[in-house]
């Protein structure tokens, strides 16, 4: 059995708990059965709608090694062969107590320090560095630190057969907008020539908090498109001439479909991932909107040399899907269910 020990709540981002669930899957693919431990009963709809168990430990999320003698029963309980472990809370004592019983995998976003786990996860560098060579080279762990093994959803993992690309762009700032830069680009390109008889669709989340600035923009230009918290986005994003995009792990999800991209950056966890995109050639990035004044023309602009330049949006789009192919979940699991197998033909020994 494989665990899933991981938190989504109103500080914790639900794509911790989305990229557990594209790993599961997967895992549940190759036969393996999967479980997931909860430190308290939310957002659990939607691994009742994926059809995972679940089990809530009743914790405080924030002090996960208080949990650790309760928890440790239940993965003897359940028979749990490897935990894959999705949390900022965790302690270099926790996974170590952990690891010691069953085999950890830990996805590492911070990039801090050595933990004694038998596997780590790191894929939003474009640019490979020596961090993790170093700190693992005298270990036995595990090192999975490249952008093919990102855990996209399973909408990016299908292969399907090419979308015909519509005369459209996607704009798509993440859950959140504060600079509402969406709306702003969205009506900067009706007084663009090459633009204005673009189909412009705009995704947003919940937490947007521009709704109805963007309502107001549907209403007044035909071409202009809204659209809340949808469930295929990649469908857009297929069939999109371009995007443009908030930095974060949307730009993976472009990659893996293959659409030519300018980004920019509005806080500091998407900065240094943002910026390497650009300098490697996979987008276009412009800048952080919160440093760089009249940051929505220069999207305007960098949009009509994209549109302009056919033989530069397919090189960016060849570039892009070779970073990111969307398998990355089905590698992570083949890692997962391998070592088990490893494990049970070493039991019949």
């Amino acid at each position: 059995m494989i665990g899933f020990r991981v938190d989504a709540n109103e500080e914790v981002a639900l794509g911790h708990m989305m990229r557990c669930i594209s790993i599961a899957m997967e895992c549940q693919k190759q036969g393996e059965e999967c479980v997931f431990f909860l430190a308290e009963e939310k957002e659990t709809e939607r691994l009742q709608l994926a059809g995972f168990k679940y089990f809530i430990l009743n914790t405080d999320w924030k002090k996960m090694e208080e949990e650790l003698p309760f928890f440790e029963k239940f993965l003897k309980e359940k028979k749990v062969d490897y935990l894959v472990v999705d949390s900022y809370r965790v302690t270099p004592m926790y996974l170590k107590k952990i690891n010691a019983m069953v085999k950890v995998l830990y996805i590492d976003d911070l990039k801090k320090e050595k933990y004694d786990v038998s596997a780590i996860l790191h894929y939003i560098d474009c640019i490979p560095d020596m961090f993790y060579k170093e700190k693992y080279k005298d270990s036995q762990t595990v090192v999975l630190d490249d952008m093919k093994y990102a855990p996209l959803r399973e909408e990016f993992q299908i292969s399907e057969k090419e979308l015909k690309r519509e005369k459209s762009i996607l704009i798509t700032t993440g859950g959140t907008d504060t600079y509402n830069v969406a709306g702003r680009i969205a009506e900067l390109c009706q007084q663009e020539a090459e633009i204005k008889d673009y189909k412009i669709d705009i995704v947003v989340g919940n937490m947007n908090q521009h709704q109805k600035q963007l309502e107001w923009l549907v209403c007044r230009y035909s071409n202009i498109s809204l659209h809340k918290n949808i469930s295929n986005i990649s469908t857009f994003m297929r069939r999109s001439e371009l995007a443009i995009s908030a930095g974060g792990t949307t730009l993976l999800e472009l990659c893996a479909c293959k659409i030519p991209t300018i980004c920019f950056s509005f806080a500091d966890n998407q900065l240094e991932f943002a910026q390497n995109m650009g300098k490697i050639g996979a987008v276009i990035y412009v800048g952080d909107v919160r440093e760089k004044e009249k940051l929505e023309e220069g999207i305007i602009e960098q949009m009509k040399f994209l549109i302009q330049n056919d033989d530069i949006r397919s090189r960016q789009a060849k570039h892009m899907e070779s970073l990111v192919d969307g398998k990355g979940a089905s590698r992570i699991a083949k890692l997962l269910c391998l070592k088990k197998s490893e494990r049970k033909q070493e039991e019949r020994l």
